[in-house]
């Protein structure tokens, strides 16, 4: 039997193969000898001019998946929700570490073939000791690693690689591209891992597309109009949400100060709130001074974030006095602000705001803010926003 050169040599000898395979050959006889033998040319030909290229990591997952009947649901258990095994499936989520670990074990995938690219960097190593991952945990940010915090906290550095996703997501956003307002010490690490979770909320929601167009004045108005209502602070989110502006409420981390965000998501703007203040002049003030970098600041400059703590101090820099102004002036306006500012007694303050069409605590909070914070406490709606949103106050992250 000579060796195979060429392709022709390699079809007949393929088609060769073939037949005595099918003719099942007894061992030890001539016939299953020459099989062998053949097998062996055919493969020494195919290592020298045939480059048939691995199977990519989502391939080998779903071949596996066809040999053993499973559905997208059976590989929860490796990939962590439903979620993220349509987005894996659809190639639009890399796999992390303890997907990779838990693939290779589970359905015998080779952990080469997982990792894609053997020799290509690894994530960057994550300072696992510098991020709040108990309390994370806590949270239930980590939905693959169940257990409590004596069981998990070994495999915190997996938890990071796999909340983040991947070295690129893990990169905290350049400086020059994030707005800090900020008058106290923070935990910036802390404070991106509160962002990278209200991104990740803000990607499950179903809203419709955004139109700058259509947060207009006129909208504003109306947003700030529902603050006479019981209700309003759900039904002010339910309008922006309507406006294809995603509303994320998340509680802060600790040392993080931070009140609210101002982000961008493929686009999409999202307003995240920590109601870090129970108290409805804070949320109102908040979700407009977000709403005011959404509507002048995303998408018009080089910042994609801002990040706004201690938010009830002043700020000196430019673009957050802006929004501040713009909270300020939208629900109560210069010429009206003029007429109330030396309001001092409760009635006259709510009859003022009935007026305005607006809650008795909007105009108390701004009172407060050139009165002193110990002035008219009664009429700030302290202790029962969390509630009107749906939140135990008393299990609320302090």
């Amino acid at each position: 039997m000579k060796l195979i050169k060429t392709k022709q040599a390699h079809a007949e000898a393929m088609e060769h193969l073939s037949e005595l395979m099918l003719a099942d050959p007894a061992a030890d006889s001539p016939e299953e000898k020459e099989l062998e033998l053949l097998a062996f040319l055919i493969e020494s030909y195919e290592k020298e001019h045939i480059c048939i290229a691995p199977p990519t990591p989502v391939e080998a997952i779903k071949f596996r998946m066809e040999q053993q009947g499973f559905k997208q649901a059976d590989l929860v258990k490796y990939i962590g929700s439903r979620s993220k095994v349509s987005e894996v499936l659809n190639g639009k989520r890399p796999l992390s570490l303890p997907m990779i670990r838990k693939l290779h074990i589970g359905l015998g995938i080779a952990a080469d073939v997982l990792i894609e690219q053997p020799d290509k960097d690894l994530p960057d190593e994550i300072p696992v000791g510098e991020f709040p991952v108990k309390e994370m945990h806590a949270r239930g940010w980590f939905p693959a690693f169940r257990g409590t915090w004596a069981q998990v906290k070994e495999q915190a550095k997996e938890m990071l690689h796999d909340f983040f996703g991947s070295s690129k997501m893990m990169a905290i956003p350049a400086l020059n591209r994030q707005l800090i307002r900020s008058n106290s010490k923070l935990d910036s690490n802390a404070l991106h891992a509160w962002r990278h979770r209200v991104l990740q909320l803000a990607t499950e929601k179903k809203l419709p597309s955004y139109k700058a167009e259509d947060v207009n004045d006129a909208f504003v108005r109306s947003l700030i109009a529902l603050s006479s209502f019981e209700e309003g602070p759900a039904l002010a989110i339910k309008a922006l949400e309507n406006k294809g502006i995603a509303v994320v409420i998340e509680a802060r981390l600790p040392q993080t100060h931070l009140d609210g965000a101002a982000l961008l998501s493929n686009q999409r703007p999202v307003i995240g709130l920590t109601l870090r203040h129970d108290r409805l002049d804070n949320f109102w003030f908040v979700l407009l001074h977000e709403l005011a970098h959404v509507k002048l600041h995303l998408s018009k400059g080089d910042i994609t974030d801002f990040l706004d703590t201690d938010i009830d101090k002043e700020s000196s820099e430019k673009l957050e006095k802006e929004a501040d102004e713009f909270a300020l002036n939208s629900c109560i306006s210069k010429d009206n602000w003029a007429e109330l500012k030396s309001l001092t007694r409760a009635p006259q303050i709510r009859s003022a705001a009935s007026k305005l069409s607006i809650h008795p605590s909007i105009l108390a909070g701004r009172l407060r803010r050139i009165h002193g914070y110990k002035k008219h406490s009664s009429i700030v709606g302290q202790g029962i926003l969390r509630e009107a949103l749906g939140f135990e106050n008393a299990t609320w992250p302090k």
